[in-house]
C-alpha cells in the first residue's frame, strides 16, 4: 500500500479537530519536523495549509511538492494570521515561537 506523504509523516499521534474551514486556513509557522507533522495533521483534515519559514526540511517540502500545503518564505505578520482559523508555532525558538503567538493574539483582538 503507498502512502502519501501527508500520511507518512503524519504518523506521529497527532490530532486534529474535525472541523475543516476550506474558507479559512490553518497556519503552521516552521519548517523544520514537528512543523511538517502538524501540517501533514491539518491537511487530512481538509484544511488549507499555509507554511511561513525561511527554509523547510524534506518531510515539509514533499507536502509542498505535492501540493498539500502552501509556502510563505519569511515569518508571518499580524495581516497574515487574521484570516486564519487555527495559527501552530512549531519553529523550534521559544522566543519566537511566543513572537507567533503574541502576534496571533494581537490578529484576533485588532477589529478589521
Amino acid at each position: 500500500m503507498t502512502t502519501t506523504p501527508a500520511q507518512r509523516i503524519a504518523r506521529d499521534r497527532t490530532r486534529v479537530l474535525a472541523f475543516p474551514r476550506p474558507d479559512r486556513p490553518a497556519v503552521v509557522v516552521g519548517g523544520g519536523p514537528v512543523a511538517a507533522r502538524r501540517a501533514a495533521a491539518l491537511t487530512r483534515a481538509h484544511t488549507p495549509v499555509v507554511v511561513f519559514a525561511p527554509a523547510l526540511c524534506d518531510d515539509a517540502f514533499d507536502l509542498l511538492a505535492e501540493r498539500l500545503v502552501t509556502w510563505e518564505n519569511r515569518w508571518p505578520t499580524v495581516a497574515d494570521l487574521r484570516s486564519a482559523w487555527l495559527v501552530h508555532a512549531a519553529t523550534g525558538d521559544a522566543r519566537l515561537d511566543a513572537r507567533v503567538c503574541a502576534l496571533a493574539t494581537t490578529a484576533r483582538t485588532r477589529v478589521a
